[in-house]
């Protein structure tokens, strides 16, 4: 009772609009979340097909097309209201969604290669602008305060998105086949934008900080303003990436996400060598994939449902942020002295929780206190090429290491200084929000 007490103490002190905005966040999110699980086992299919050799080389696919979407989104955001921008994407990714369905009915075999490389690239791009652009739009409706109460309750949206997304695949990949999968993704991003047209419709005015959290606390509700108001951010199509040039708090957020993503993509790889060790048959590997994902996503449901808000309320962003980077120093640890499955799984199931359930909505919080042409602009930079550039050189680099003929436990113990900093940052990050927070700044 202790947590669905705390939820409950949470909804009914919001006012009728606040509790309507965070229903509709939280449908949308289960959405965009269910459609991305229905694509993502798709993904590993076309990655198998197009060459696991090829993995390191789609990493740096992945980065260059980043590179190249990243302006032009910027530049769209410039030209749009938020209540245009969210359909204009999710239905380009839609539009893109059928094209491959059609590419994938072409009858040959060569074709069918490079349709499985570029839906492997496509799918890496779209899961992070599927996510960076729904937090961009609730860290400019929230302020730092009220996300720390409800970011967690909205997050469980996706959580339970994700989870519905693999059980559906699981049943229906066998009757509908790898290419029909793809209309449910193609219906569910248009469901998502009708939801998050309901949500924004719904917000309450974008008064002060204080005024705003005081709303949220006692339950009183102020006149509604029409996601039309709000003017475009504006600017130039490089004024993202120019701002996290000009801003240390933006750059130490990028580099803290760059020393995850190291820290991830060194985790999947080691987990890609000791499953291929371990679990030759490739059905085994599956079945191992599918547990280990849903018991991923049942942690990641607990830790939304009852601790992140605890955390972020109680213990700060600090502590909320410095968690993830504790976790994988004892897996590298664990996995160093016990290169096993079962340390693999206990390690994968407890980081990837951790991270979905913890880090990721903390992480949010960190751009409650930056500008709105932030929000949109150097996030979607920082989410889209920073993320994705730390996988193209983790990948390169765990390949280049790896020729010095190094075992896994040596490799572990070369990315234990890499978390040791990454904690450090953590900790100094968490206490920056705080302080913006408190002093009402933004870059």
């Amino acid at each position: 009772m202790g947590f669905i007490g705390q939820w409950q103490t949470q909804w009914t002190a919001m006012s009728t609009d606040q509790r309507r905005r965070a229903a509709w966040a939280f449908a949308w999110f289960f959405c965009i979340l269910l459609a991305y699980f229905v694509i993502r086992p798709v993904r590993e299919t076309m990655g198998i097909q197009g060459g696991t050799k090829q993995l390191p080389w789609l990493f740096l696919g992945t980065f260059t097309t980043m590179l190249i979407a990243v302006p032009i989104y910027s530049f769209v955001v410039a030209r749009c209201q938020r209540s245009r921008l969210v359909p204009i994407v999710y239905r380009f990714f839609a539009l893109n969604l059928l094209l491959f369905w059609l590419a994938m009915h072409v009858e040959s075999a060569q074709v069918h290669v490079w349709v499985a490389r570029c839906f492997f690239i496509w799918t890496s791009v779209f899961s992070l602008f599927n996510t960076s652009v729904f937090w961009s739009v609730l860290a400019d409706l929230y302020d730092s305060r009220q996300a720390k109460r409800v970011f967690g309750m909205i997050a469980v949206g996706g959580t339970l998105g994700a989870i519905v997304g693999s059980l559906l695949t699981s049943l229906l990949s066998t009757i509908l086949g790898v290419q029909n999968l793809l209309w449910l993704p193609i219906v569910l991003l248009e469901v998502g934008v009708f939801c998050a047209g309901r949500m924004m419709k719904a917000e309450p005015p974008a008064t002060d900080a204080s005024a705003a959290d005081e709303s949220l606390e006692s339950g009183s509700s102020t006149d509604s303003k029409s996601a039309d108001d709000e003017p475009a951010p504006g600017g130039g199509i490089f004024e993202g990436i120019t701002h996290v040039a000009r801003s240390p708090y933006l750059a130490m957020i990028c580099l803290f996400l760059l020393l995850g993503q190291l820290t991830g993509t060194h985790f999947y790889l080691v987990q890609a060598e000791l499953v291929k060790e371990f679990i030759p048959e490739r059905d085994a590997q599956t079945a191992l994939f599918g547990k280990l994902n849903l018991f991923t996503q049942l942690l990641t449901l607990g830790l939304q449902a009852g601790v992140v808000g605890l955390v972020l309320r109680r213990m700060g962003v600090a502590a909320a942020l410095v968690l993830l980077p504790i976790v994988c120093l004892l897996a590298l640890i664990g996995l160093g002295l016990f290169p096993s499955i079962a340390v693999l799984a206990i390690s994968d199931v407890v980081r990837r929780g951790v991270v979905y359930g913890v880090t990721v909505p903390s992480r949010e919080v960190l751009f409650t206190v930056v500008d709105r042409a932030d929000k949109y602009k150097s996030k979607s930079f920082i989410d889209t090429v920073v993320v994705r550039g730390g996988d193209a050189i983790s990948g390169q680099a765990f390949a280049f290491i790896r020729q010095w003929h190094l075992g896994l436990a040596a490799m572990n113990a070369l990315m234990i200084p890499v978390v040791i900093a990454w904690g450090i940052l953590a900790i100094y990050l968490g206490r920056q929000q705080t302080r913006r927070a408190a002093a009402g700044e933004a870059d």
